[in-house]
């Protein structure tokens, strides 16, 4: 059986970087599903700048769609999502209401229908920016995508209204578990954050691998 598990948080949380040399390859029998916006940006280059509510609408689709084929191509294994489906909605319930409702139905209707598996949980990245924009953000920050996408010069406000949509959008699911994982913008901080994940998607499926009680304590705070 599948354990599907979700990277959800803002822009430039590190979501990519943790998935590419925490997790991949160093968890067995791992699928990983790449973010599907840079998928979607590759087949319409046009679309980011042009037309965003358009965007988002093609990445809601290819999220489903790649989703439904994974899990119908594993029998077995863990399958890791680099941003999923309430990501997708979240953005759309900050910049195109009627688009959110529509897409939301449609995804509401897919779980209904087992389209596709729930995730059996979501880590949410979020980002500690009491000490301002790191240099590693900013280098984040300047990647073209995003600076289409999102308002890279009010980097703070992103994080807080995406955590509040994404709040919003989780609520109205039932049974979804968001593991909240704060990390400092810094190298080091980014480290300890995507060790405590590995730890704990280790822990979850090897019953042989215990975490230290002081990496599960700090996994929450």
């Amino acid at each position: 059986m599948i354990k599907k598990i979700c990277i959800s948080g803002p822009a430039a949380s590190g979501k990519t970087h943790c998935i590419e040399n925490y997790l991949d390859g160093r968890i067995q029998d791992l699928t990983v599903l790449s973010e599907s916006s840079r998928k979607v940006a590759e087949i319409y280059p046009e679309l980011p700048t042009e037309n965003i509510n358009k965007f988002r609408e093609k990445i809601c689709e290819f999220q489903r769609q790649r989703e439904n084929i994974i899990e119908n191509l594993i029998d077995d294994g863990i399958m890791i999502c680099d941003r999923g489906v309430f990501d997708n909605l979240a953005f759309l319930l900050l910049q195109d209401k009627n688009q959110f409702h529509k897409e939301f139905t449609i995804l509401l209707n897919a779980y209904k229908n087992k389209l596709i598996k729930p995730y059996d949980y979501i880590f949410y990245f979020d980002v500690d920016l009491l000490s301002g924009i790191t240099p590693l953000l900013s280098k984040s920050l300047s990647d073209p995508l995003r600076k289409a996408t999102i308002n890279v010069n009010n980097y703070a406000n992103h994080i807080v209204e995406f955590r509040n949509a994404f709040i919003e959008v989780t609520s109205y699911f039932k049974n979804i578990k968001v593991i909240p994982v704060v990390a400092k913008p810094n190298e080091e901080g980014f480290n300890l954050r995507n060790t405590l994940v590995k730890d704990y998607i280790l822990a979850d499926t090897c019953p042989t691998v215990r975490m230290p009680d002081k990496r599960q304590t700090s996994l929450y705070r």
